[in-house]
């Protein structure tokens, strides 16, 4: 069974939404969201809840083996992303706001740029399952002291008045099977923005699982 873990930042499958292809079919071509994630309008939620790890703005695919990790923000203490663990790689999601009129991933990866090569690393641009990925690699110290890179593949996916920032990590940038199981986890994802009005860019509140047949949550 997978453990969320509440921490500071630092079964089955269930049936897909919708009918999804393998993830390097040549989607990247078409709309990022041909084939998920999906907006809690495009899907019967009901079931949708009923099939997936059920964490308010996100209902997450159950997958045999993956460990789910909610991550919580400093300032604020409340959960502000999820980790998904699966096969020695990582996907971390963040969900948030976006206005109606246009999506925020264009701005978004510029930032994110700017912020790694402030801190030293590379970054490349490159087309991906979801469009247009931002691909990162950042000097970082081992916590025994030895000097070591740490690369990512970032991508945002523009929603209906949101965006889903998903973050590869570990195995999953350098293994095509497992970057390729994580975009599935992100693909059967449903985002559940509800009706509240937010600021573009507020995190779109997540929390533990509230049904105890679901998954447990250990504090730190």
């Amino acid at each position: 069974m997978s453990i969320f873990r509440r921490r500071p930042r630092d079964g089955a499958e269930p049936a897909p939404a919708q009918p999804t292809p393998d993830p390097d079919d040549g989607s990247a071509g078409k709309s990022p969201r041909a084939n998920g994630p999906y907006d809690s309008t495009e899907v019967d939620v009901e079931r949708a809840r009923a099939d997936r790890i059920d964490l308010s703005a996100l209902l997450v695919p159950r997958v045999e083996g993956m460990k789910l990790q909610l991550q919580v923000e400093e300032k604020s203490g409340r959960p502000a992303s999820v980790m998904a663990v699966l096969d020695d790689g990582a996907v971390q999601m963040i969900p948030v706001a976006a206005p109606r009129s246009s999506g925020l991933w264009d701005q978004t990866r510029l930032q994110i740029a700017a912020d790694a090569q402030r801190r030293g690393g590379t970054v490349e641009e490159a087309a991906g399952p979801f469009g247009t990925e931002i691909r990162i690699v950042l000097p970082v110290t081992t916590p025994d002291g030895k000097k070591a890179v740490q690369p990512s593949r970032s991508v945002g996916i523009d929603g209906p008045r949101w965006m889903l920032r998903a973050t590869f990590l570990g195995a999953a940038t350098t293994n095509p099977d497992v970057f390729g199981r994580l975009v599935q986890v992100v693909r059967d994802t449903v985002v559940v923005r509800g009706d509240n009005p937010m600021a573009p860019g507020d995190l779109i509140p997540l929390r533990p699982p509230q049904q105890p047949d679901q998954q447990s949550v250990t504090e730190p």
